[in-house]
């Protein structure tokens, strides 16, 4: 474990990396133990074996740490999505394309559940530097998807792809809450009564990305 005072000589740009990710990866550790109540500055300090006030040295607050570990889970997505749908090769399949949608989604729970809380959650309590530096490298990120899904499906522009994106992003992180519901919720859905208000966050996912796809190559 890093000891403080090695953190507090960090000057080059490689060591305030190392720093970051050593702070990311506590909180990546607190979130697969506790999700995002376990994620708190303290908490993370302690796990990172830093003191809370060499937090700050690199993250304005909890959200920024948390906004960062989003970045890392989005382009991890990204990748994934992109090399899949490359091999489809123009074949033009809506169908086997939402399922690549649904299923890399499917495998990234800690990026869908960052995803739900980004606009009334991560995105208070930073700066507008913070901001614009989150925004800027979510959009670098896409750039492959964006090429991915023209590839695959021809017909679909670059307006359409990126229209796209942010509805499957915005869809997965809604479907995902639903169908990861509390135990207590969780009990209820089985009962008959309410079998209608059971969802499976693969098959939904993919029924809304294909919805969104056939809708938007129409009007391409």
């Amino acid at each position: 474990m890093t000891k403080a005072q090695d953190w507090q000589r960090a000057r080059k740009p490689e060591q305030i990396a190392e720093r970051r990710e050593a702070i990311l990866e506590a909180a990546v550790v607190l979130f697969e133990a506790e999700g995002m109540d376990g994620c708190g500055i303290n908490a993370i300090a302690r796990q990172a074996g830093i003191s809370k006030a060499n937090i700050y040295r690199y993250f304005d607050s909890r959200e920024h740490v948390l906004l960062q570990l989003l970045l890392g889970e989005q382009a991890d997505w990204i990748a994934a999505l992109s090399q899949r749908l490359k091999r489809l090769r123009a074949k033009g399949d809506v169908t086997k394309v939402a399922r690549i949608v649904a299923e890399t989604l499917d495998d990234r729970p800690r990026y869908c559940i960052l995803m739900g809380v980004l606009a009334n959650v991560l995105e208070h309590n930073v700066g507008v530097d913070a901001v614009m530096e989150f925004k800027r490298e979510a959009l670098a990120q896409i750039g492959s998807a964006l090429v991915g899904l023209e590839t695959a499906l021809p017909g679909l522009d670059r307006a359409a792809s990126l229209q796209f994106l942010a509805v499957t992003v915005m869809s997965a992180s809604g479907i995902w809450a639903h169908s990861h519901p509390s135990a207590a919720v969780e009990e209820v859905l089985q009962m008959p009564e309410f079998s209608a208000m059971r969802f499976e966050f693969k098959r939904t996912m993919q029924f809304q990305a294909e919805a969104t796809l056939g809708a938007l190559l129409q009007r391409s």
